[in-house]
């Protein structure tokens, strides 16, 4: 949710947070889910899903590392790779128009 309090905020995750990526790599948060279609952070999460941090707000992504519902894992992956693993889980990264995903340097 983009609400006045958050807006502008996507993307800072990493930075604000002090979490960098390698050259050439991108963060992002696996998220677990144990049970299919449990909500949250504005999302319904089922299996295994691969999220950009970059499409979390700080809020988004606290919530979701602090739930006992789900399991994250932050990790860093080729920014090549992003797209297969949003494809993967069915997602659209930043919409149809969206802002491509650049590697941290």
């Amino acid at each position: 949710m983009n609400t006045p309090a958050n807006k502008g905020r996507r993307g800072r995750n990493a930075a604000h947070l002090g979490i960098e990526s390698a050259p050439g790599m991108v963060k992002v948060l696996q998220v677990v889910s144990k049970r299919d279609g449990f909500r949250r952070a504005g999302r319904a999460w089922s299996g295994s899903t691969t999220v950009p941090l970059s499409e979390l707000s700080d809020a988004q992504y606290e919530q979701l590392c602090d739930e006992p519902m789900l399991v994250t894992m932050l990790l860093d992956v080729p920014v090549e790779a992003v797209a297969d693993l949003a494809a993967a889980d069915g997602l659209r990264l930043g919409g149809q128009d969206g802002p491509e995903l650049e590697a941290q340097s």
